[in-house]
């Protein structure tokens, strides 16, 4: 009986705990509980595990202080494509998915291009082999395209594993943000990689870099075989950005970039003017916030469109 009480006593705890996780700690700007949100509300693990994660369709969600609406191809954007326009289609991860963002680079710069209609096929927490195979997979004869920008961030050498979460991950608030706590301790007394030695070791990696390259020259010929003009678009890490840390770990794709004649684009000429953190979506969540996202809109709308114009 004694031990009884003590196991309902710890279950009823762990319920109010939660319950105040909930009322108190989630106000809707919380970076690790917004993120469990958007993987339940919004992401679906693929069939194809090459593809890994894809977005739900004709879904919309409020998170990071962000309306965002998933349209029938899953691309975030307010309004069904345009069947009269050729496309710039963005595919990357979060930063171009916008995480945090109420609006994004691809909206911005659809609203500067008048000519082409700009989708945003950015999807959060996939690489650079997996937004390729899914638009291989599903997109690229579903539309017209002019143009298809790879934007790359540090970590799209990422070896990604797809785990489907338990029930405390995909549910609990507390154990979400309990998680995130014992982690900033862990690297804090070392025990976990901070995010600097988490970026560079994706770097050592030499199969995943292989494997990456040979995924963006499958897009490459793809493009070439189809008049489509392929762009990769370097978005830096916007933490130390006046003594930025990856210089070396960016001149890899770019070399890949020259060697095979893709026209290459790096943002950090433009974003490394300003107060980094003027340019973040909170103090503890460094992605590009509605700042960030019209600076690199106008970056590229001044760097992109004469490319993407010429013969």
């Amino acid at each position: 009986m004694k031990y009884l009480t003590i196991c309902f006593s710890i279950i009823i705890s762990l319920f109010f705990l939660e319950f105040f996780s909930r009322i108190f700690i989630d106000d809707g700007m919380n970076y690790e509980i917004e993120m469990l949100k958007y993987a339940r509300e919004l992401k679906v693990i693929s069939n194809n595990k090459d593809i890994g994660i894809e977005h739900k369709k004709n879904i919309s969600i409020t998170l990071m202080g962000a309306d965002i609406f998933l349209d029938n191809d899953g691309f975030r954007g307010q309004n069904k494509p345009r069947e009269d326009k050729k496309k710039i289609l963005m595919l990357g991860d979060s930063m171009t998915f916008g995480w945090g963002a109420k609006k994004t680079f691809s909206e911005i710069l659809n609203e500067k291009i008048t000519k082409y209609e700009v989708l945003n096929g950015g999807i959060g927490n996939t690489n650079t082999k997996m937004q390729i195979t899914n638009f291989l997979e599903n997109y690229s004869s579903k539309y017209q395209y002019e143009a298809i920008v790879l934007n790359f961030f540090i970590n799209d050498f990422e070896d990604v594993k797809i785990r489907k979460p338990n029930f405390l991950q995909k549910y609990s608030f507390l154990y979400t943000f309990l998680n995130n706590k014992f982690n900033t301790i862990f690297i804090k007394f070392n025990l976990k990689k901070d995010w600097v030695n988490f970026y560079s070791e994706n770097y050592s990696n030499k199969k995943i870099i292989e494997e990456t390259f040979n995924h963006i020259k499958k897009l490459n010929d793809f493009c070439l075989k189809n008049q489509i003009k392929l762009i990769i678009h370097n978005i830096p890490e916007l933490r130390n950005l006046k003594d930025y840390r990856f210089d070396n770990e960016t001149k890899i794709i770019k070399n890949f970039a020259n060697k095979n004649n893709i026209y290459f684009l790096d943002s950090i000429f433009a974003l490394k003017n300003y107060n980094e953190k003027d340019l973040w979506v909170t103090k503890l969540d460094p992605h590009a916030n509605d700042n960030a996202h019209r600076i690199i809109a106008n970056f590229l709308f001044n760097n992109l469109i004469n490319f993407v114009d010429a013969n």
